[in-house]
């Protein structure tokens, strides 16, 4: 009388098993499919899921902007290290709509406690590919900080908007003697070297004072 008590048993452990299986990884396919792409983002930054997190962003609307700012404001600086990058994901596809997250970018460059945060921030404003004087502003200040990485980072920016041939602000030029080392090390047959030189051309000795 026990025997089938104890198959009973045992199947219902094992229908289980498989339901959970089964079901588990179907639930995240449907999420992943059908649910707004700001749950998926937000999801992915709760999780610490940053590759995920990065192509969300390439591809998620307007509505990711405000959860990429909740998590720009995270106390933890590798949370906020993993959201500026799928925050320049966003920038790179969404220019006209990311305003708002350059601004908290340039902000975050200059001002937050963790030198890491800075660096990357940084970095993610290379993603800016039009005219921004937030953006070169932030640059030219962070071209004087104390830190060399925070320097060679500012200069770097400011480098690739260059030769991108970005109209760049006139406060520019008063780091033009900064960015002359990049010109003495390019291939001056380069196309890099000749706009980068024709820029500080442009700027003229009596602007860089």
């Amino acid at each position: 009388m026990m025997m089938p008590k104890f198959h009973l048993k045992y199947n219902r452990a094992g229908l289980g098993c498989l339901l959970f299986f089964i079901g588990t990884p179907l639930a995240l396919l449907l999420f992943w499919r059908l649910a707004p792409s700001s749950w998926i983002l937000r999801f992915e930054l709760q999780n610490q899921m940053g590759r995920m997190a990065y192509d969300t962003s390439r591809s998620a609307g307007p509505e990711a902007v405000p959860v990429l700012q909740e998590y720009l404001a995270h106390q933890n600086p590798g949370t906020r290290i993993m959201t500026i990058n799928a925050t320049g994901a966003y920038i790179g596809s969404h220019q006209g709509s990311s305003q708002s997250l350059i601004t908290t970018l340039c902000q975050l460059a200059q001002h937050d406690a963790s030198l890491s945060v800075q660096q990357h921030s940084i970095t993610a404003l290379r993603s800016v590919s039009g005219t921004s004087t937030e953006v070169d502003l932030t640059a030219v200040k962070l071209m004087h900080h104390q830190s060399e990485a925070i320097r060679r980072e500012a200069k770097e920016l400011l480098l690739i908007r260059i030769i991108r041939g970005i109209d760049l602000s006139p406060e520019v030029c008063t780091v033009r003697e900064q960015l002359r080392p990049a010109l003495d090390r390019a291939d001056p047959e380069g196309c890099a070297a000749k706009i980068l030189k024709a820029f500080l051309e442009e700027c003229g000795p009596a602007q860089n004072e």
